[in-house]
């Protein structure tokens, strides 16, 4: 029998049909809430239960038709189990098409429950904290497996995000192996270019841990992991049909869905099978404007140019370049033009042969 009573916010799921309903966000001033929309498509039999979401980020728009397009009558009439799917989670971001909501400076996808460094102060929870720690416990009253929808910079490829596993006693290392390996799994299955998330360090200090995923792989340990679907404010068509069919084909790895696997689209991938760690850079020596010479989903060895570094009248500046100091596979390039010291100019995926399980840090 399938799972009758799931409920989230005001949507009741139905056997064999799409439900519609919201989940209470942020009270507003000017009276009623900045509610989150929810669909629930269920299976008329009983297997997982999938969670969906998308646009954390108030312009990164391209998961909602993904969302829409994916969540059909005839997948309800299909599946085995359930679907609990967000549209959106920043509406206030969407309405002003803005990454951060605009009652909230921090950044909503480091505001999920997770450490934080200890200050000895009280600090009450921000608005988006209290929404998030409420959606968390929501998911974790369901879900089996969770997926976050994002996109990254203008100019960028489509990929998975993997996070490594973290653990804190030596008795949860156990554990911590098979739902990593579960992980590799399922991103797999999904079938984007994936690269591992930053190192530990560097994960923590961004607060990586207090994303979506972040926090539902490592407070809920959820196999869990974040798709981005290239550029921000657009929405392009090959990365929605992809992510589209990358879902389905994830249904049916975890037994919601029948059928063959379909095929993916050809989208960018890197060119080797080794492991890659997402890093940014290259950094620029000095001030200047760019000029690029590669494109996203280019494959560079150490010492290649990535861009050419001018002042504003065309003279080189330094020796009138910026070089990769590694090989690397082009993730995406930042938006603009304007190169300065200490902001990367690039994301890069790279080798990675760290544990893809490691301890939290003390």
């Amino acid at each position: 029998m399938p799972r009758t009573a799931l409920r989230v916010g005001t949507c009741d799921a139905v056997p064999g049909a799409l439900s519609y309903g919201s989940f209470d966000g942020p009270a507003l001033p000017t009276g009623g809430t900045d509610a989150l929309p929810v669909i629930i498509a269920q299976g008329n039999e009983d297997g997982p239960v999938f969670w969906l979401t998308a646009n954390i980020h108030g312009n990164e728009v391209c998961g909602i038709p993904v969302i829409h397009r994916l969540l059909t009558s005839e997948l309800s009439a299909a599946l085995r189990g359930t679907i609990v799917a967000m549209p959106t989670l920043n509406p206030a971001g969407l309405r002003t098409n803005r990454r951060h909501p605009y009652y909230d400076d921090r950044d909503p996808n480091r505001t999920f429950p997770g450490m934080r460094k200890e200050t000895g102060e009280h600090k009450e929870p921000s608005v988006y904290e209290r929404l998030t720690a409420a959606l968390l416990e929501t998911i974790r009253q369901s879900a089996d497996f969770y997926v976050d929808l994002h996109t990254a910079s203008m100019l960028s490829v489509p990929f998975s995000i993997r996070d490594r596993v973290l653990y804190k006693k030596e008795s949860e290392k156990a554990d911590a192996m098979a739902l990593s390996e579960r992980l590799d799994a399922m991103v797999e299955a999904f079938g984007f270019a994936a690269v591992m998330e930053y190192r530990v360090g560097g994960y923590i200090a961004k607060e990586l841990h207090r994303s979506t995923t972040g926090a539902a792989l490592q407070e809920l340990r959820l196999p869990a992991f974040t798709v981005e679907l290239g550029p921000h404010t657009v929405v392009d068509e090959r990365n929605v049909q992809a992510a589209v069919i990358g879902l389905r084909n994830l249904l049916r790895w975890a037994g919601m869905l029948s059928g063959e696997r379909e095929a993916m689209p050809e989208l960018p991938m890197p060119p080797t099978k080794r492991r890659l760690r997402r890093e940014d850079g290259p950094y620029p020596p000095l001030a200047g404007i760019l000029d690029y010479r590669v494109e996203p989903g280019a494959a560079m060895k150490a010492g290649d140019v990535m861009a050419d570094l001018r002042d504003i009248w065309g003279r080189p500046v330094g020796d009138g370049t910026i070089k990769v100091e590694t090989e690397c596979w082009v993730i995406g390039i930042e938006d603009g033009l304007l190169a300065y010291p200490g902001a990367a100019i690039a994301h890069v995926g790279v080798a990675e042969d760290s544990p893809v399980v490691d301890v939290w840090p003390a």
